[in-house]
Formats: structure tokens, sequence, C-alpha cells
């Protein structure tokens, strides 16, 4: 049953294209995350001080939120293509703009649920006191909800990094393309999907249990407690 030949030691001429693969992962994950945050938190603060841009803007949301990410990235790979847009837009690139366009449709959802589970008091008080609009919402609102974003933003961020390994699909040499790559050269699958997992596994699982922690905190500290 588990007459299987490992050679770990066949990979190991390929350790340098592990490392590039993994700091192209990091590349996407890091550059996905702030286009997805920016456009997200931005589209979210309009939806809710918007009453047009609500209405025309939640129905893209929902769709966006409808779509599997791959299905994004490769309808971005053939969209951002020469015949269609007039120019080639790198694959590196795609991928952000896809994946983060998906991503920023939850982070828009989570902006304005956050801004909206604000205690309207707070928000009365602060206009009672004389404050602006704009006031209100960058001292009163925008604290509150950061708050209440910081866990649920965290695990995106988490997921981001993993939906990295979509980007093999559109020939970005990322962690899993170069997986692919090195199990043509070695003829060693297992082994090699072993080592992937061990790398997501090291980076992730860490992510996760501090996420996790400063989960348990921000509760204690707004006097909620763990449940």
């Amino acid at each position: 049953m588990f007459a299987y030949d490992w050679h770990f030691d066949r990979l190991a001429p390929y350790a340098q294209a592990f490392v590039s693969g993994l700091e192209y992962s990091i590349a996407l994950a890091i550059c996905t995350i702030l286009f997805s945050t920016t456009l997200g938190v931005l589209w979210g603060i309009a939806i809710r001080r918007s009453e047009v841009f609500r209405i025309l803007a939640t129905p893209v949301i929902d769709i966006l939120k409808s779509l599997p990410p791959l299905v994004v990235v490769l309808f971005g790979y053939f969209f951002f293509a020469q015949n269609v847009v007039g120019v080639s837009v790198p694959a590196f690139v795609t991928f952000v703009i896809a994946l983060g366009v998906n991503q920023a449709a939850f982070i828009a959802d989570l902006t304005r649920a956050a801004a909206t589970n604000v205690p309207h008091e707070l928000v009365e008080l602060g206009e009672a006191l004389g404050l602006s609009e704009s006031r209100v919402l960058r001292k009163v609102v925008a604290p509150i909800a950061i708050r209440e974003m910081i866990a649920p933003l965290s695990y995106l961020w988490i997921d981001a990094l993993k939906l990295t390994s979509l980007a093999s699909v559109i020939n970005v040499r990322e962690m899993v393309y170069v997986a692919q790559d090195v199990i043509t050269r070695s003829s060693r699958s297992l082994e090699v999907w072993v080592i992937v997992s061990l790398i997501y596994i090291a980076i992730i699982w860490p992510a996760t249990f501090l996420v996790r922690h400063m989960e348990i905190r921000l509760k204690r500290t707004a006097g909620l407690g763990e449940r």
C-alpha cells in the first residue's frame, strides 16, 4: 500500500526555483492585498455616503462575489490582451487587477457593514458637537469600523496568498507554476507537492494563529470576551 519510493534528494538542484516561486507568490499577494484593500475600502465608503452610488455599485459587487476567482482571473487574462485593449498587459499585472477586483467586492461589503454597524448615537453625538460629515466619518466612524474590520480583513489577506496559486494558469512563475515545472524536469510529483504544501503551511499557519489571537484580544478589549 505504501510502497512509493520517496526521493526528496532529487529535488535539491531545484531549491532556488522554489525560492523564486515563493518570492513571486509573496509579491503577488502583497500587490493584490494593497490594490484590493484600497479599492474595496474606497468602494465601501462611497456606497455608504452616496445613495446613487450604492444603487449602481451593489449589483456589481454581488456579481463579482458570485464569480469564482479562477473565472475572474481567466477573464482578465483574455480581456487584457493586445487584440482587445490594444496593449499587452503583463500576466503579473493582469492577475493583480483581476483577483484584486474580485477581493475588493468582499472588502467593499465588509467596509459598508462595519461603517453601518457603528452605533448611530455616536454619529449623532459627533454631529451635535458641530463636526462636519467628513470629520464624523474620520473621527467617529472610521476608528470603530477599522477595529471591527481588522480580523475579517486579515483572513481575506491570508486567503489572497493562497489564491496566488491560481496565477499559474496564466503563466505567472509563482509557487504552483514552479512546482509543475519541477515535476516535469524531475518526475517526482508527490515530493514536489509535499514541499509546496509545507511551504504554504509554514507561512499561513502562523499567520492564521496570529490573526485568531488578535481577534480574541480585540474582543476582550471591547469587553465582549471570548464566546
